[in-house]
């Protein structure tokens, strides 16, 4: 068992390009061989631009004749030979049945003899370093590199009107030798007049006005222009927003943003399925500018045979700062578990802070009242009060559709139970994940792994209330095994002398560990297949183990991509399946990926 689980995780990249190779369009490319006289460095990275073409170009799939692919992929290196400085390379193919050989004769490199600067001396001196200098390849990639370098300085320096730079690059074949020159178009110097917000039908002005960021008299800047639209998309309040420029009048331009806003309510309807708790429905209503300054309350309800809830939140973006948001939430819940029963009213209220563009900190308070039943037992009230503090990284490209980046989620909950002194204790969890996807590769594969550990400490396990504890199986923790289902259990003696003692329904632990890794390939732009291994298990005493005393599941699943989030279909196999209480598979139905 434990070398099938090495095999799957160190052989997975191996697996992927076998069955790659398998399929018949993989390969349909004839094979390539390419020689470049005297220079190893550029024959690499020749190889590299060829074979990361021939993943990407539809062109070249759609030949049939080795020579239309030879003929195209000659006039690329040719292409790639003069980004380089190149301009006398040749380039000769030679088509056989065993592929096509590619000769590359580069020939002498152009050297760049002198570099100009046509725009007025008070830039030009500010400027400071390019990429090239005389002496450098006249390589194409730096060369625009610099037209970025100036048109930065510029938007940051500059207060003109345009900025438009462009460069001219006069080559003397003879020498292979090249004069480089960047020009500035002359354009007036200017200020900020008058600027105004059109378009607006609900959302307060003021509000919006204060993410422009921009005053009368200021420098005028496109790149500020363009900041301030992106900050009134940011806001979710606004569906377009274009900005209009007036002629210049004595040094000054006024400014009109034209914005459409969006539709502020919605109303969502959604079924899942899982076959440890069947079918559910969610509903729900929001209104995201409920004050008129971006404010959103949402009310959504869940209900499935084991677990019914309804939850209000409000949301205050910007809360006293402008990267510090405060939310409050009510909720009333009832489940249905094998574990336990239990029916709570929650409130809570946090406040986050974003303290960079990746992190994010938070500090709330949570008040919640339950009656909790175990399987067995007498029904116990709790009057909770926790304080939770949070810290998030999160670098990830998409919130539900991760395929770059990482996450790191860790949460410390104090709880203090306001009507019995004993039982005060605190839960910790930390979850990680990351992403890393081949975009060359063919079906773009995604590789993601997500690794979860958590500890209470401070009492016994028993005196945690049971729907506090940790467990572990289920669709977002060890697929294939049913949601709950992995933990410690209780010896129950038998009913009889000489009987034999069973064991109970899982009571839950004070640590958790889980990982899971996933290979996800895009089949087209609307489907995409998963491969997966999940692994976890609850403990009764800290600390989490992530060795033999884990349960794994493996199995399958299909995505259909939408516009918002792909919706999920995985069918999931115990690895370790025990005796009357695992089902041979899981099947899980809903939306986002699993991690």
């Amino acid at each position: 068992m434990r070398f099938l689980i090495y095999i799957l995780f160190t052989g997975f990249p191996l697996l992927y390009l076998q069955w790659a190779q398998a399929i018949p369009f993989f390969d349909r490319l004839p094979r390539f061989e390419l020689r470049v006289e005297g220079d190893r460095q550029l024959q690499d990275w020749l190889r590299e631009q060829l074979e990361a073409q021939r993943n990407s170009s539809s062109v070249l799939q759609s030949y049939r004749d080795p020579r239309d692919v030879a003929r195209y992929e000659r006039g690329t290196l040719g292409k790639l030979l003069r980004s380089r400085g190149y301009y006398n390379a040749r380039v000769r193919d030679y088509v056989s049945s065993g592929g096509i050989d590619y000769l590359v004769a580069p020939g002498p490199q152009t050297l760049i003899t002198s570099i100009e600067l046509e725009m007025p001396q008070r830039y030009r001196e500010g400027i400071g370093n390019l990429p090239l200098s005389p002496g450098d390849p006249l390589d194409a990639g730096k060369v625009l590199e610099g037209v970025k370098v100036i048109e930065k300085y510029l938007g940051a320096h500059a207060c003109l009107l345009d900025i438009d730079v462009s460069y001219q690059a006069t080559l003397i074949r003879g020498e292979a030798r090249a004069r480089l020159v960047y020009r500035v178009a002359p354009s007036p110097e200017v200020r900020l007049g008058e600027v105004r917000i059109e378009g607006l039908t609900s959302v307060n002005p003021d509000f919006l006005r204060g993410k422009l960021q921009l005053e009368p008299g200021d420098c005028f800047s496109r790149r500020k222009l363009n900041a301030a639209q992106l900050r009134l998309l940011r806001t979710n309040l606004i569906s377009s927003a274009n900005s209009r420029v007036s002629a210049p009048y004595e040094g000054t331009v006024d400014v009109v943003f034209v914005v459409v806003e969006r539709r502020h309510r919605t109303v969502r309807l959604g079924v899942g399925y899982t076959s440890d708790e069947g079918a559910g429905v969610t509903a729900g209503w929001e209104h995201r500018n409920i004050f008129g300054r971006g404010e959103k309350v949402e009310v959504e309800s869940k209900a499935n045979p084991v677990q019914q809830s309804l939850q209000g939140q409000l949301l205050m973006p910007r809360f006293f700062r402008d990267r510090q948001s405060f939310s409050a939430s009510a909720e009333l819940s009832s489940e249905d578990r094998d574990a336990y029963q239990a029916d709570a009213f929650t409130l809570g209220a946090t406040v986050s802070r974003k303290l960079s563009k990746h992190r994010t900190v938070s500090v709330g308070g949570e008040l919640k009242f339950s009656q909790v039943q175990e399987q067995g037992e007498a029904t116990e009230d709790f009057s909770l009060l926790s304080l939770p503090l949070g810290f998030k990284l999160d670098t990830t490209d998409n919130l539900l559709d991760a395929r770059r980046g990482a996450t790191a989620a860790l949460e410390v909950r104090p709880y203090a139970d306001l009507g019995q002194s004993s039982t005060n204790f605190v839960k910790n969890t930390l979850a990680l994940t990351g992403y890393i996807t081949g975009n060359n590769l063919k079906f773009e594969p995604t590789l993601a792994l997500r690794i979860k550990a958590g500890v209470i400490s401070g009492i016994d396990t028993l005196d945690v209330p049971a729907d506090e504890r940790f467990y572990a199986g289920g669709g977002g923790s060890v697929r294939g095994y049913a949601y709950q289902s992995l933990g410690p259990r209780r010896l129950i003696p038998p009913a009889s002398p000489g009987g034999e003692p069973t064991l109970s329904d899982p009571i839950g632990g004070r640590a958790l560990s889980e990982i899971s890794l996933e290979g996800r390939f895009r089949f087209t732009d609307t489907w995409s297949g998963v491969l997966f291994l999940d692994g976890g298990n609850a403990y009764e005493d800290p600390p989490p183990r992530f060795g033999s005393s884990l349960f794994w599941g493996t199995g399958v699943g299909v995505r259909y991509i939408t516009s918002f989030a792909p919706l999920r279909l995985d069918i999931a196999f115990p690895l370790e399946k025990r005796d009357d209480l695992d089902d041979d598979f899981q099947v899980y139905v809903s939306l986002g990926q699993a991690f």
